[in-house]
């Protein structure tokens, strides 16, 4: 550095400087490209033999590179059933979307009611703060989990937001209770592409409700703008986060925020629905406690929702001016939160009772002709779908071709061109038939996370440089016939569920 001129280089971001110490740095770098495209490959290696003094330093960023590259990772999704299940939820619910207030309608009259909310979730620590959440409902608006609701319930807190974001029908059945009069004035807020057997709760027991589509792109192609959240994030606590900001408050409680295992190996309090030790079973590693003296141990999915409001937390610090008060008192250690005991919290923040009951939410007016749109919606992704699919056709044909090429070129003056011709296909699909994407892109990245291990060999001998493009060509075969095989299957649920619809609308239930 004090021989180069490296200027340009810093400008262009061709060369980053990374200090150890900062972990946000280091995600912002493992998420960019290229880095993230060659995560599979990433080896630390000592630059000199001076360097090996520092092997500790160098072990430890080792580690940090593996543990981010794969949160990363992670993150894109790799499960093709997962996505055509939200598509599915999705279409399934929007007869129930379009009929209930819209998030437009939410925000307009919720927003400034309160300087402070709490956002109950359900870690170990949960139980021990819950008389004092009692005492002080009345000062503080009261965001909860879908799995805290059960708990809130039995204890006579009622909160004012009870959200959910998971798909599954297991986490729809927290819903599942008569709990009568203590529903009463409490709003539900539930991601569109959560389980129908949530719905089904709603409507059994007469709840309030609202449903927010992320702006995902299949879900985006419908322009449901009234009723669209742009970002929720990974976790039910992340949309509670972001719906408090939406609302206008000044300080946000997290409370029941352990995202980590308590001393006895326990993954929820002792009143959760499903059992204490329910999710006791997964893979452990440690991390940092809360008060930042001690570690705990986490799990990759929990360690994910942990880097997510890490950044959140910061956004709404540096923009918003918002404060985050980690009261959990146990778990984590969540940087960018303010560590204070619940008491304190409550004790310095919640000093005026809120003037509930809030003003009800109305429905909107029109229902019939936004399904109709969907409807519309719907059938031009059934074109799109059939149209993508004759182009993949076209290149598996070119890709057989090319492989029984291959097998009698001459390799000292063979150039295997056909596969930057498809992936700048894919690149225009993804324009094209964006919609589509949604679906297909968790399984293309993590294809070209694999392919880049092959990218990166360095044949040696003509036989080497036969065995890689022979390879190249059989994986992106591979990658062409899934695809198809995806589209398919989408084919059938977009039927299914447009048929749904279209009986909605005759019946004229909305």
């Amino acid at each position: 550095f004090n021989l180069i001129d490296f200027s340009k280089e810093l400008e262009s971001e061709r060369l980053m400087i990374y200090h150890q110490t900062n972990n946000r740095v280091l995600r912002e770098l493992c998420t960019k490209e290229p880095f993230l495209a060659y995560a599979k490959t990433c080896i630390l290696h000592f630059s000199a033999k001076y360097y090996e003094k520092f092997k500790e330093d160098y072990e430890r960023l080792a580690l940090n590179l593996k543990e981010t590259f794969s949160q990363a990772m992670f993150s894109k999704g790799n499960n093709l059933e997962d996505a055509l299940q939200g598509v599915g939820h999705f279409i399934h619910n929007l007869p129930l979307i379009l009929t209930h207030p819209s998030l437009k309608e939410f925000l307009d009259k919720r927003r400034n009611i309160s300087k402070n909310a709490i956002i109950v979730s359900t870690g170990p620590s949960l139980m021990k703060q819950l008389p004092l959440l009692k005492e002080y409902r009345e000062k503080a608006l009261i965001f909860c989990a879908d799995s805290a609701y059960p708990i809130l319930a039995k204890h006579n807190i009622k909160p004012d937001f009870v959200c959910m974001v998971e798909r599954s029908d297991f986490t729809a059945e927290f819903f599942n209770h008569d709990f009568g009069d203590f529903d009463e004035g409490i709003c539900f807020i539930l991601k569109s592409v959560v389980h129908p057997n949530a719905l089904k709760y709603m409507q059994k027991y007469k709840r309030i409700y609202l449903m927010l589509n992320e702006t995902l792109p299949f879900i985006k192609s419908f322009k449901l703008d009234s009723f669209a959240l742009h970002y929720m994030g990974p976790s039910v606590a992340n949309l509670s986060f972001v719906l408090s900001l939406c609302l206008k408050v000044q300080n946000i409680i997290l409370i029941g925020q352990d995202l980590s295992y308590d001393e006895s190996g326990f993954s929820h309090p002792k009143d959760y629905q499903h059992g204490q030790n329910y999710e006791s079973e997964s893979k452990k590693f440690s991390v940092l406690a809360y008060g930042g003296e001690s570690f705990v141990e986490t799990n990759l999915y929990w360690n994910m929702f942990k880097h997510s409001f890490e950044k959140d937390i910061l956004e709404a610090k540096n923009l918003l001016n918002v404060r985050t008060f980690n009261a959990t008192e146990g778990g984590v250690r969540i940087e960018e939160t303010i560590e204070k005991s619940f008491r304190e919290c409550c004790e310095e923040l919640l000093k005026e009772k809120l003037k509930r009951p809030f003003s009800p939410l109305t429905k909107p007016t029109n229902s019939k002709e936004l399904l109709q749109k969907a409807s519309e919606k719907i059938t031009l992704a059934q074109k799109h779908s059939k149209e993508f699919q004759a182009t993949l056709s076209h290149f598996h044909k070119r890709i057989q071709e090319e492989i029984i090429r291959l097998e009698s070129a001459n390799l000292k003056h063979y150039k295997l061109e056909l596969l930057d011709e498809i992936q700048n296909s894919l690149s225009q699909a993804k324009e094209k038939y964006y919609e589509l994407f949604e679906l297909l892109s968790p399984y293309i990245t993590q294809f070209k996370l694999n392919l880049a291990r092959i990218l990166v060999l360095n044949p040696k001998t003509l036989e080497d440089q036969f065995n890689k493009n022979l390879i190249l060509l059989q994986e992106n075969l591979k990658l062409i016939e899934f695809i198809f095989k995806a589209l398919q299957t989408l084919d059938l649920r977009l039927e299914n569920s447009l048929k749904s619809l279209e009986n909605t609308i005759k019946e004229n239930r909305c």
